[in-house]
C-alpha cells in the first residue's frame, strides 16, 4: 500500500471517529421508559388481564406528547374498546370501564324515595359501566328515565 493512500485512510478514520463517539453518547443520553404493551392481539369487548400484557421500552421523546397508559396496572381490569395491537402503546381511549348494562337489554330500575321503593323492567337506550347515568325507557308507558348504574347490572334511580 502506498504511503499517500495510508495517510488518506488514516485521515478518514480521524475524520469518522469523533462522529462514532458523538453518535454514541447522544444515543447514551436518549431516556427509555417502561411501558405496558399487549402481548398479543386484543379484540374489542376484551377484558385485559395482567397476563395480556408485558413491558416494552421506548424513547420517551418518541411517546411524551401521546396520551397512552402509562402503567400495567392504570388498564388491568379494563375492557378494550377497539383492537389493540401487540408491541404497540396502548392509548387512553381505546378502553374503558368494563359495560355492564347493554343497549337494548331489559334491566331492572330501581326507583327509591323517602322509603319508597318501587322496581320495573326497563329497556336500556344506552350501555354503561358501574357509576354511569344512562337513559331507559318503561316499554308500556313509553316513558324515559335516566338511571344509574349498580354493580348487579341493574339501574339506580332516586327521587329528589
Amino acid at each position: 500500500m502506498s504511503a499517500s493512500k495510508r495517510l488518506h485512510r488514516l485521515a478518514l478514520l480521524v475524520c469518522c471517529v469523533p462522529l462514532f463517539l458523538t453518535a454514541a453518547s447522544a444515543a447514551g443520553r436518549r431516556e427509555v421508559v417502561k411501558l405496558p404493551v399487549p402481548a398479543m392481539m386484543i379484540y374489542p369487548g376484551d377484558k385485559i388481564e395482567e397476563g395480556m400484557l408485558r413491558e416494552h421500552g421506548f424513547f420517551k421523546k418518541s411517546v411524551a406528547q401521546l396520551s397512552i397508559v402509562g402503567r400495567m396496572q392504570d388498564v388491568v381490569g379494563l375492557e378494550a374498546r377497539r383492537t389493540l395491537f401487540p408491541g404497540k402503546p396502548i392509548p387512553k381511549n381505546a378502553v374503558q370501564d368494563p359495560v355492564v348494562v347493554q343497549r337494548g337489554s331489559s334491566v331492572l330500575l330501581v326507583f327509591k324515595e323517602e322509603g319508597l321503593e318501587i322496581r320495573a323492567i326497563v329497556e336500556a337506550l344506552e350501555s354503561g359501566a358501574i357509576g354511569a347515568n344512562i337513559r331507559a325507557k318503561n316499554p308500556d308507558t313509553g316513558l324515559s328515565v335516566l338511571g344509574k348504574v349498580q354493580e348487579n347490572g341493574s339501574l339506580l334511580a332516586e327521587g329528589e
